[in-house]
């Protein structure tokens, strides 16, 4: 089994003092949060987990993140289809306020509140730091 190394971003902007999370959801069905790997390629050796959110933001939403918050979670996660096991490292992400979409493919996206990411994301995994986003 390959060990990956994952980040879990939960993206949000502030509009109207509020924020708004952006959320994937996928032609399969799933809703889900960004997520990302942290490189291990030899010009990359030493790519920090802020770094590979900061990257992933990035390649993903065409934006430069506006603040990078550590959520200090590490969560295990197999991923079968591709005979993987690692862990997932939580991290809160502000964009700038504007329209932004999923780059690397044409699956839907919608803006939801904190309270609503309980309720629709697919995965316990990404369920589990919404309780630190709320003290941060």
């Amino acid at each position: 089994m390959k060990n990956v190394v994952k980040v879990i971003m939960y993206t949000y902007r502030e509009n109207n003092g509020k924020k708004e999370f952006f959320v994937l959801h996928r032609k399969r069905g799933d809703c889900v949060v960004l997520t990302g790997h942290v490189r291990d390629r030899e010009e990359i050796k030493n790519e920090s987990l802020e770094d590979a959110a900061r990257r992933e933001t990035i390649e993903e939403l065409g934006v430069e993140p506006m603040n990078i918050i550590d959520l200090k979670t590490k969560i295990y996660v197999e991923i079968e289809k591709n005979n993987a096991a690692g862990y997932e490292h939580a991290f809160l992400i502000q964009i700038p306020n504007k329209d932004v979409h999923f780059l690397e493919g044409d699956e839907k996206h919608n803006w939801h509140s904190l309270e609503e990411l309980d309720a629709i994301l697919t995965y316990p995994n990404q369920r589990e730091s919404l309780n630190k986003i709320k003290l941060s």
